[in-house]
């Protein structure tokens, strides 16, 4: 019989494995499973768009560089600025 010790310590058999499984799986189960979902959270209470683009890789290496500083991803690094430009442009052109 195989044993498994989780990170708090707690030592689990196959047995237990087989008898929880059972009870969870029965209709008695005094546990209430709850649907995850996988991935990634939104940005935001709507949908998100893929957005790409291409540029010299001295530009590649000034966002990872300036992103690293800001201590972001690059990818929020991008989001953010372009949010910024755009808004920016729009007002100005009001």
């Amino acid at each position: 019989m195989a044993e498994y010790k989780l990170k708090n310590g707690y030592v689990l058999t196959d047995d237990e494995i087989e008898r929880r499984a059972a009870e969870w799986e029965g209709d008695d189960a005094e546990i209430e499973l709850v649907p995850l979902r996988v991935g990634r959270p939104p940005l935001s209470g709507e949908p998100n768009a893929n957005l790409s683009f291409k540029c010299p890789e001295s530009g590649a290496e000034l966002i990872a560089r300036a992103a690293k500083v800001a201590g972001v991803k690059k990818s929020a690094f991008i989001r953010e600025a372009a949010l910024e430009k755009a808004a920016r442009v729009l007002s100005l052109a009001g």
